[in-house]
């Protein structure tokens, strides 16, 4: 993996921790090459839970409007463009009150090759889906892989086997449904049936994926802290799942903001306490 070393932090005191959880946050970001930093497109901190043996993924909307570390207040995901992993990770810390020292950074290249790695995945999907799947094929991940703009298109909806171009298309699909709200749900859906994957084929799954999508991963995690992991994944791919969504049900409200040049933002007003009750109670149970 491409090791690099954690910037400058602003750490909050107090921030949920516990020595039988493992939280790494996985960046989804939108750049196209390696050197392309690009947006966070998707935020989704993996805890993996020694004590109830599960993979809690929660999703962090990137519409939150945050109190961003020396940047005022913005949607969640410009803490990502303005300062990288680092201001990620101290944003989240700073309003979620939640712990995070580990990141993952996935662009679309790698995300593409992790699925191939696991063979594909299987994915129950509506004809919009297929419909909104096609466009962005067409529109952009084709000429990024080097395909023909209408190569490998879906002939409607039904459970289908995705490869990792149509698996990439499928989560950044925004206008089907509610928006971000379900682009998250689908997000964390490819997330579960790659575990799955992964898990009923863990050897052929980690010798592909170490030598096809394992170099393009960016992480803080040092050598060691990876090696410890790697030890215990096969443990790990046995543990049961679970999925959460950051701000939960009835924990925020829309609301557009104004500058002082009269355009707006709509973003998520959120209820931090309850979200970091919630975070507590799912995330650290015993």
């Amino acid at each position: 993996m491409d090791h690099v070393e954690t910037k400058s932090r602003t750490r909050t005191e107090g921030a949920l921790s516990e020595n039988y959880v493992r939280s790494i946050l996985i960046i989804g970001t939108d750049g196209r090459t390696e050197n392309d930093r690009g947006r966070s497109d998707s935020m989704i901190l993996v805890s993996l839970n020694k004590k109830t043996d599960k993979i809690v993924m929660t999703s962090f909307m990137r519409d939150c409007y945050v109190e961003i570390p020396d940047h005022g207040e913005n949607k969640l995901n410009a803490a990502y463009a303005f300062g990288g992993p680092e201001l990620l990770m101290d944003t989240i810390e700073k309003n979620f009150r939640v712990k995070i020292d580990d990141y993952i950074l996935i662009n679309f290249n790698t995300f593409a090759s992790i699925i191939d790695a696991a063979g594909g995945i299987d994915i129950e999907v509506s004809d919009d889906e297929a419909k909104a799947l096609n466009d962005i094929l067409i529109d952009e991940v084709n000429e990024l892989m080097g395909d023909d703009r209408e190569s490998d298109l879906l002939s409607g909806g039904g459970k289908k086997h995705l490869s990792g171009k149509q698996a990439l298309s499928y989560s950044r699909i925004r206008k089907v449904g509610n928006s971000d709200f379900e682009r998250t749900s689908r997000q964390r859906r490819v997330m579960d049936e790659l575990i799955k994957n992964a898990r009923s084929g863990s050897f052929s799954f980690l010798r592909k994926f170490t030598k096809s999508a394992l170099p393009s991963l960016v992480t803080n995690m040092s050598t060691g802290d990876m090696y410890k992991l790697s030890l215990r994944l096969p443990f790990l791919l046995r543990y049961d799942t679970e999925q959460i969504q950051i701000p939960a049900d009835n924990t925020y409200s829309g609301e557009d903001i104004y500058s002082a040049d009269g355009t707006y933002q709509s973003v998520l007003r959120v209820d931090f306490n309850a979200n970091h009750d919630i975070i507590k109670e799912k995330v650290f149970s015993k």
